[in-house]
């Protein structure tokens, strides 16, 4: 029983004593700085093979190696291909390795080395597929055989295609964007005297498809990035806006965008698109206003709520599009249409919007000092398929002017309006309770005849916008 009871004591002050030894063992590492346990000292043991293919993997036997940051064969730089634990790093063989010593550096400053050089090999590619003699730009080409692992790179004339798979059986290329055909299908390799070329076939065609515009914007504005979609359109070199080269551009396989020219005048002008070896995708005539603008009303953000009728009886249509095309630009699906007959009365309004249903209030400003540098003026599509209604403009309750029995023709009519010369005396203290900025249609006593207003895009910039075909027809109100 005492024997017992000895034992269990002894067993339990061991258990006690390594307890004691461990912690204090332990406490000494714990005393060491992160700085000193990243300090520690590598060193090579071994490595294996020890004559080597370019391209291959040699395993290094050490100590401390989870702590090194580069290794080098000689002078070259070789890859970490896989820190195993810290006896074991694996590094990749350059292509341009040269027989050397195995160097290993850690970002403390250690340094360790092999006791003898590795021995670089250079194997040859041996190629044994049928290459093709022609490739569209983006297919990808296989490429089978022997030691293709050391291939540097497959070259279509003076530019590289892009390695999307390899291996010492099989490469994989993508036919890069080049031209002119026919041109040299090659590829390199690294020998022990340098980088070779081997022709595959030289009489080699890059067909370039051309990129496909699925549409063009119908306006661009100053400092607006435009972006027009389609296919193949990764394959566009150049941009050419109007009479200037777009230097800067970004392509994808569905898309290019731009920002226009600073320095072009407002105006209609036409999109180069340069694909291939000088070949040329046209747009149609696209508007190019370099002003800075505000949208009120685009009948996209906006709908019939900034509509308000007035003699309800007389209007047969109010609402969002009728028989007419849409306004030529901008981008838009939706214009405002009114048809109405005239009442008894001389002159009632029919239907009106006000600026101050809208969204976008700053209409509140165009008065104000300095603002639309001191020349708002006020833009909007009209199209009266040709009846003759006639517009007031309200710039206050007590300031208005008409433009009487105006007939667009049967077309879209940019009209434009200076308001400051139209309101001289109008001021932006006018406007501090949101008063009131309208337009009104009316039949202006035109008995029983059928009256039509189709509008779109109200907006002010500061300038007439002659080069896009606004009419300025400010001398016509009265």
């Amino acid at each position: 029983m005492k024997n017992t009871l000895y034992k269990k004591i002894f067993g339990l002050i061991s258990i006690i004593f390594a307890m004691v030894f461990f912690a204090c063992d332990a406490g000494i590492e714990v005393d060491k700085t992160f700085e000193e346990i990243l300090a520690a000292q590598p060193t090579v043991e071994s490595f294996s093979p020890t004559s080597a293919p370019i391209q291959s993997l040699v395993t290094i036997k050490g100590t401390n190696l989870n702590f090194v940051t580069k290794a080098y064969i000689g002078a070259v730089e070789a890859e970490i291909y896989s820190r195993e634990n810290s006896s074991t790093l694996i590094i990749k063989v350059p292509a341009s390795a040269v027989n050397g010593i195995i160097r290993l550096t850690t970002d403390s400053g250690k340094e360790a080395s092999a006791t003898e050089n590795v021995l670089i090999t250079y194997p040859v590619p041996v190629i044994e597929s049928k290459i093709p003699t022609i490739s569209i730009v983006n297919e990808v080409i296989t490429i089978t055989g022997q030691n293709l692992q050391v291939i540097k790179r497959v070259t279509f004339g003076t530019v590289d295609g892009i390695i999307e798979y390899q291996d010492n059986r099989t490469l994989i290329v993508k036919t890069p964007n080049t031209g002119p055909s026919p041109l040299v299908l090659a590829y390199s390799y690294n020998t022990v005297s340098g980088e070779v070329a081997v022709p595959l076939e030289s009489n080699y065609t890059v067909d370039i498809p051309s990129p496909e515009v699925t549409g063009y914007p119908k306006l661009m504005i100053k400092n607006t990035q435009v972006q027009i979609g389609g296919t193949d359109m990764n394959l566009v070199t150049g941009i050419v806006f109007g009479t200037r080269a777009i230097a800067t551009f970004n392509v994808t396989p569905t898309s290019v965008s731009f920002t226009p020219p600073a320095d072009l005048p407002t105006g209609f002008y036409v999109i180069k698109l340069i694909y291939g070896s000088g070949m040329e995708v046209l747009s149609p005539q696209i508007a190019y206003i370099n002003r800075d603008i505000q949208t009120y009303f685009n009948f996209e953000a906006q709908g019939m709520e900034v509509i308000s009728t007035g003699v309800a009886a007389q209007i047969t249509a109010n609402k969002l599009n009728g028989t007419v095309d849409q306004s030529p630009f901008p981008n838009s699906t939706n214009y405002h249409h009114l048809k109405m007959l005239s009442p008894t009365d001389n002159g009632s309004s029919i239907a009106f919007m006000r600026f101050s249903f809208a969204t976008n209030a700053t209409w509140k400003t165009a008065f104000d000092a300095g603002a639309f540098n001191n020349n708002p003026v006020l833009h909007f599509w009209l199209n009266t398929n040709n009846t003759t209604p006639t517009l007031r403009l309200y710039a206050t309750s007590a300031a208005s002017k008409k433009l009487v029995h105006y007939n667009t023709g049967g077309a879209w009519k940019l009209v434009a309006v200076r308001l400051r010369d139209l309101f001289p005396t109008v001021t932006a203290s006018d406007f501090v309770s949101g008063n009131y900025m309208r337009i009104s249609y009316l039949t202006d006593n035109q008995a029983n005849v059928p009256l039509e207003v189709n509008a779109d895009w109200f907006i002010i910039t500061d300038e007439v916008l002659t080069g896009v075909g606004a009419i300025d027809l400010t001398s016509s109100f009265n």
